[in-house]
C-alpha cells in the first residue's frame, strides 16, 4: 500500500530458517556506525511495551513476543501489556507463559484501536511507553536507540525504521529503503523520499513529517499532556494523523532512528484479519480535519467529498481539549506545519487531483497517479524541496541539511 519504493528490492531470507528460537531471525539491517549504549545512558528510564491486537495469528503473536524478549534488555522493560480488543480468546495463558512481565487486559467487545491504546497507556507504570504491533520482529538493539532519543528530548516521538516482512511470508524480510512518513490531502499515510535526498545509510536520526502511528516510543506524561486519543474516533484509522498533528504542532518532534530496526508485516486490506469500514475511516479523518485543518479544510474536502455530508457527534470534549492545548502549549496552525515540517504536502496543494472525479471535472487526474499515491500525478522537484527545507531550517535557527546529510 505504501511501498512503491520496495518493488525493486530483493527479499532477504532470515538467517535462521529452522525457527529454533521460535521466531524468524532477522538480518542485521542497521547502518554502519551505530553506537552501543550502556545502562547509564538512559538515566533510569524504563519502558512499558504496549501491544493492542485483534484477530491476529498466534504464530505472529508468539514470534513477536519471542523476538522482543531475545533482542530487548530485560532491565529496560517494566512490563509487556497486551490489550485484546474483543477477541474471543485473549491468549492470556499463552502470553503469560512467555514472560512473567506480561500483563493482559481483555475488552469483552471490540472497542477500536484508539481506545485499546488508551487503555494500555492507563495501565503503564514506566515513564516511557513503547507501542508495538502483534506482527513485528524487532531487531538488534532496537529499543536502546529509540529510548535514548526520548531521554535526550522528552517531547520526541521516536520511531524505528520499519523494515518490511512481506504479507505472503512471515519468514522473509525486506530492508526498508530511505524515506519518511507523511500524509496526502485525503489524510492517507504515505512513505516518500522527495528527490531521493533522504539517506538512511548513516546512523543519525532524522525528522519525519509524520508517524505510521503503531510503532514508536514517547514519554507517557507527554502522551497524556497531548490528550491522546480522541475517544470519539471509531474502530480504526486516524490515530497516526492525530499523533502527528499534536506532536509537531504543540512543541514536539517526530524522528526516525535508522539504528533502530523493526520488521513489520505490512498487509493490504485483503490480508488484514479484521474488517475496516472505509466510511468509518473517513469519519475519523473528518473529526481531525475539522479541528487540525481548519485553515485548509477545502483541500481535504476536495479529496474526500464524501466527508462533507457526514455528521459528527461528541465533538465538544475534543474541541475543549484542542483549545486547552492551544492555550497551554501554543500549538501552531496547519500553515506553520506546511511551511516548516511537510514541504511536500505544502507543494502538493497546487497539483491535487482526484482519480475518481467524473470526466471533465476540474479535479480529474490528467495522467497516471504516482505509484503508491492517491492524489497526485507528480511530486515535488528535488531542488524545490531542498530550497523549502533550507528556508525552514534557517527560520528555525537550524543548520541547513543538504542531500548528503539527511
Amino acid at each position: 500500500m505504501f511501498f512503491a519504493y520496495l518493488c525493486a528490492l530483493s527479499l532477504v531470507v532470515s538467517e535462521t530458517a529452522d525457527m529454533s528460537r521460535g521466531f524468524p531471525y532477522p538480518p542485521d539491517t542497521r547502518p554502519v556506525g551505530c553506537r552501543k549504549y550502556k545502562r547509564k545512558d538512559f538515566a533510569n528510564h524504563t519502558v512499558s511495551i504496549i501491544i493492542p491486537w485483534l484477530a491476529e495469528k498466534w504464530e505472529h503473536m508468539e514470534g513477536t513476543m519471542k523476538a522482543i524478549l531475545h533482542f530487548t534488555p530485560d532491565e529496560l522493560v517494566d512490563e509487556y501489556i497486551w490489550i485484546s480488543d474483543g477477541n474471543a480468546d485473549p491468549k492470556e495463558k499463552e502470553l503469560k507463559a512467555l514472560s512473567s512481565k506480561v500483563k493482559v487486559f481483555a475488552f469483552p467487545e471490540r472497542q477500536g484501536l484508539m481506545l485499546a491504546k488508551m487503555k494500555g497507556v492507563e495501565m503503564a507504570t514506566a515513564p516511557v511507553i513503547v507501542f508495538l504491533e502483534a506482527h513485528v520482529i524487532p531487531n538488534k538493539h532496537w529499543l536502546q536507540h529509540i529510548l535514548h532519543r526520548v531521554v535526550v528530548n522528552p517531547k520526541a516521538l521516536a520511531m524505528p525504521t520499519l523494515d518490511q516482512i512481506p504479507q505472503e511470508n512471515w519468514h522473509l524480510y525486506h530492508p526498508m529503503p530511505p524515506g519518511h512518513w507523511r500524509y496526502e490531502w485525503n489524510f492517507n499515510l504515505v512513505y516518500t523520499n522527495p528527490g531521493n535526498v533522504i539517506r538512511n545509510d548513516k546512523p543519525d536520526p532524522y525528522d519525519s513529517p509524520g508517524t505510521s502511528g503503531g510503532i514508536f516510543a514517547m514519554r507517557k506524561d507527554w502522551f497524556q499532556q497531548l490528550g491522546l486519543f480522541d475517544a470519539g474516533m471509531r474502530e480504526w484509522g486516524g490515530d497516526h494523523m492525530e499523533l502527528t498533528m499534536k506532536v509537531w504542532r504543540c512543541g514536539g518532534r517526530i524522528e526516525i532512528v535508522p539504528c533502530s530496526r523493526v520488521g513489520h508485516l505490512f498487509r493490504d486490506p485483503s490480508h488484514r484479519p479484521y474488517d475496516v469500514d472505509v466510511n468509518t475511516v473517513v469519519y475519523n479523518y473528518k473529526r481531525l480535519a475539522e479541528l487540525w485543518a481548519q485553515d485548509h479544510l477545502d483541500y481535504f474536502y476536495k479529496m474526500k467529498p464524501e466527508a462533507v455530508s457526514m455528521k459528527l457527534t461528541d465533538m465538544e470534549p475534543v474541541k475543549a481539549n484542542y483549545n486547552k492545548l492551544k492555550e497551554e502549549l501554543g500549538c501552531k496552525d496547519l500553515k506553520w506545519y506546511l511551511e516548516n515540517v511537510d514541504h511536500e504536502m505544502d507543494w502538493e496543494r497546487d497539483v491535487l487531483c482526484h482519480p475518481h472525479a467524473p470526466a471533465g471535472h476540474e479535479m480529474k487526474c490528467k495522467g497516471r497517479l504516482i505509484p503508491g499515491r492517491w492524489t497526485v500525478t507528480q511530486t515535488i522537484p528535488k531542488d524545490e524541496y531542498l530550497q523549502r527545507k533550507q528556508a525552514a531550517d534557517e527560520r528555525n535557527g537550524l543548520i541547513p541539511r543538504h542531500s548528503g546529510e539527511l
